[in-house]
């Protein structure tokens, strides 16, 4: 038997988590705010797929470019709301709000310097997209083509450990002055 999917929250609930959320953890992507959401049962993908336009459609959320994807973040609009309002949250739900978002943001932090994800194309065959980001400048952009989904995977999750790495062996080896004959 399938479990029981939780009811959709209404809208003020929606807009009010989804603010709090983004506050807390600062820019993320739409993927990462909804991994923070449905991990810690605070709503559904459906509830968020609702709540984001209807924020930046208000001015209280923002969608900026980035050179992994597109980032949602918090207005002085929405933050205002959020001070405004939040008292009407379950405070159980806040407060683990709170508690959970340092650990996320850092996570969220390396996800948006060593993005990497894996697209299938349309021969079938993987691709492991991976960048190097500082800031909002993309420093390293390399498209890797694998055989079978579980080694782009494999590769996607080693690029945040080894970017570093490998953007200094290139440096250092397609910077280096040709010898001299």
């Amino acid at each position: 038997m399938l479990p029981i999917p939780p009811a959709l929250l209404d809208e003020r609930e929606r807009k009010l988590y989804t603010l709090l959320a983004l506050k807390e953890l600062g820019s993320c992507t739409h993927t990462q705010l909804l991994y923070f959401m449905v991990e810690n049962e605070i709503m559904s993908y459906f509830d968020l797929a609702l709540a984001l336009p209807e924020l930046v459609n208000d001015g209280q959320a923002a969608k900026i470019a980035h050179p992994a994807e597109s980032l949602y973040q918090i207005t002085a609009a929405g933050l205002e709301t959020v001070e405004f309002f939040s008292g009407k949250l379950p405070h159980s739900k806040v407060v683990m709000i709170h508690e959970q978002a340092p650990l996320w943001r850092e996570r969220f932090a390396i996800e948006k310097e060593f993005s990497a994800k894996v697209v299938q194309q349309p021969g079938g065959e993987y691709v492991a997209q991976l960048r190097l980001v500082e800031g909002s400048f993309t420093v390293l952009s390399i498209d890797i083509p694998a055989p079978e989904h579980k080694m782009a995977d494999r590769i996607a999750e080693a690029w945040p450990r080894h970017a570093g790495e490998i953007y200094q062996y290139l440096m250092d080896t397609l910077g280096e002055e040709p010898k001299k004959k």
